[in-house]
């Protein structure tokens, strides 16, 4: 029972302590059953996505994966912006399952742990009910098939195991409040693992593990401390153990690149800081960008359109249940976070906040339903619950695109069952920039054709998943083009074109290919510049003859 401020009642708690496993009757024994059966459905659905083709990021992480296992290492022998944990996070999956699939498979791994997660954390701060609608809420709309091309792009990125390892450390935060004056967290209590200075140490390794994944990502560690006094749980034992768990894994970090902290603050620092900045033209327009970007997102997605209103909600009552402002600083900071990235609204930047939207959602709604019982006699309040919840359905209903993701399913479980060529099936995931699957596998079929299992190949673009398909490795470090068109550090030693060409002469590639359509109007795409410039082009007629490549891409291999 929610109390008259949305939290539990006292005889809630009181039945909650005094409640015995199994001793359940057969009304809430179905009840489960179709809360259970209605989440398998939802899980269950995303299982026709481990058919697609990684996306043109999850190519980048792919490529830098497959160096680890070699015995290469990040920023050295393969140039990536991100941090190293997305890195060797696909070493290990590539590692497990060497396939496309793979993507699709760790992506719904992480949602389905988010879900559970989702669940303990709404049970304890509110009620079962919200646990459960908070998970489900998240499983439904969540889902990246809603989309372009069927999600690819925002798979298993690494906002996806930001998302895991910061809802696991709410999680533990939570159960680190045993003895919290908090009526709310009886449950937490009576079935804690680990408590205290122990749980919030956990929790710190994760959000401290989070930000090896993005360094922006560290905003949620300051929202995590205001969780835990929201929780009544504040004390300098536990802030002490968070806060030095915290700090573990980036200097595990520091020690494994030791030798490399050059490479490692250019490639993840100053380059993303340059990145970011091509976005803003002063701190006033990250602000605006901050204050806007979650209205206009609402209006496409109907996880931010019913987490905002929730948030609304429940800062309305925050004063006398602070615990309220938990699943909003956890909004919050999601949306700080994006902004650090650029106001560039990449759909994984928004990922990230889909757990924060969905408690938050959930809590808001029995906070509402609440105040209908409270305000009305019950037949009036179901009435107006009723059509509260049916306008609710009606726009989500509008702001997301169902049909799309019924259709996605539908295509994807085609392709599986063998309706569908494989050509055919991959000529689906083409975007007009950037990102063609069907483009990387013919790359990937021409340079196997052209070159021998230990002979370097070269792609100039953004399509590394070629080098994973044809299982070849790049002649050079910047195995994708961005960097250098940029110019980034292109007055140092090793970066530019200079550094490219010098690569290139000593790899001598057997294959190189120029991707024609990849980043205008952002900076020139990548055949443009190879061909314009002159060091480049010189190098490249000088050595190379043309034949005929699939579409989009100029194909080059080495004259004998």
């Amino acid at each position: 029972m929610i109390d008259r401020r949305g939290g539990v009642s006292a005889g809630t708690v009181r039945a909650r302590q005094h409640y015995i496993p199994g001793n359940t009757t057969p009304r809430s024994r179905a009840w489960t059953s179709i809360l259970l059966v209605t989440a398998g459905l939802l899980v269950g659905a995303r299982l026709p996505s481990l058919a697609q083709p990684m996306g043109a990021d999850q190519g980048l992480y792919a490529y830098v994966g497959e160096r680890i296992l070699r015995g290469e290492r990040p920023y050295l022998d393969a140039w990536d912006q991100k941090p190293p944990a997305i890195h060797y996070t696909y070493a290990l999956l590539r590692s497990v399952w060497p396939a496309d699939g793979v993507v699709a498979a760790a992506d719904l791994l992480a949602a389905a742990g988010v879900a559970v997660l989702l669940f303990a954390i709404g049970r304890a701060l509110v009620s079962r009910h919200v646990g459960v609608a908070s998970a489900l809420l998240f499983l439904l709309l969540s889902n990246p098939a809603f989309g372009r091309l069927g999600g690819v792009r925002v798979r298993a990125q690494a906002e996806t195991f930001i998302v895991l390892a910061v809802t696991a450390g709410i999680w533990l935060l939570l159960r680190s409040a045993v003895g919290a004056p908090r009526p709310a967290f009886a449950r937490v209590t009576r079935t804690a693992i680990v408590n205290g200075a122990g749980a919030a140490g956990l929790a710190g390794l994760l959000f401290g593990l989070a930000f090896t994944y993005k360094y922006n990502a560290g905003i949620y560690a300051a929202a995590a401390l205001g969780c835990l006094a929201a929780s009544g749980a504040w004390s300098v034992r536990r802030i002490t153990a968070f806060v030095l768990a915290c700090s573990v894994p980036a200097f595990a970090a520091l020690l494994i690149f030791a030798d490399a902290l050059q490479p490692l603050y250019d490639a993840t620092i100053a380059y993303n800081v340059q990145y970011s900045g091509e976005t803003y033209h002063g701190p006033m327009d990250f602000v605006a960008y901050l204050f806007t970007f979650p209205i206009l997102h609402a209006r496409v997605d109907a996880l931010w359109t019913l987490g905002g209103a929730g948030c609304l909600v429940l800062l309305a009552g925050a004063r006398l249940q602070p615990q309220r402002l938990i699943p909003v600083v956890w909004v919050a900071a999601g949306c700080v976070s994006i902004a650090v990235n650029s106001s560039r609204g990449l759909p994984q930047y928004f990922v990230q906040v889909a757990p924060a939207l969905a408690l938050a959602a959930a809590w808001g709604g029995a906070v509402v339903t609440a105040g209908a019982f409270r305000a009305f006699p019950r037949p009036r309040a179901v009435a107006v619950l009723a059509l509260g919840l049916t306008l609710v359905a009606v726009a989500t209903w509008r702001v997301n695109q169902f049909p799309k993701l019924v259709e996605q399913t539908v295509f994807d479980l085609r392709y599986m069952a063998g309706g569908i060529p494989r050509d055919v099936y991959l000529g689906r995931y083409v975007d007009g920039q950037k990102y063609t699957a069907l483009g990387a596998a013919q790359v990937a079929g021409m340079m196997r054709a052209h070159s021998r299992p230990d002979d370097p190949v070269y792609l100039f673009g953004f399509t590394a998943a070629a080098y994973v398909h044809a299982e070849r490795v790049s002649a050079s470090r910047f195995f994708w083009s961005r960097p250098v068109i940029v110019g980034f550090n292109e007055n140092q030693p090793g970066y530019g074109v200079q550094g490219l060409l010098a690569e290139l002469e000593r790899a001598s590639p057997a294959v190189v290919a120029l991707q024609i359509h990849d980043w205008a109007p952002d900076v020139a795409d990548s055949a443009r510049f190879f061909l314009s410039t002159p060091a480049l082009a010189d190098w490249l007629h000088t050595r190379y003859r043309p034949v005929t490549g699939p579409a989009g891409f100029d194909v080059w291999i080495r004259r004998e």
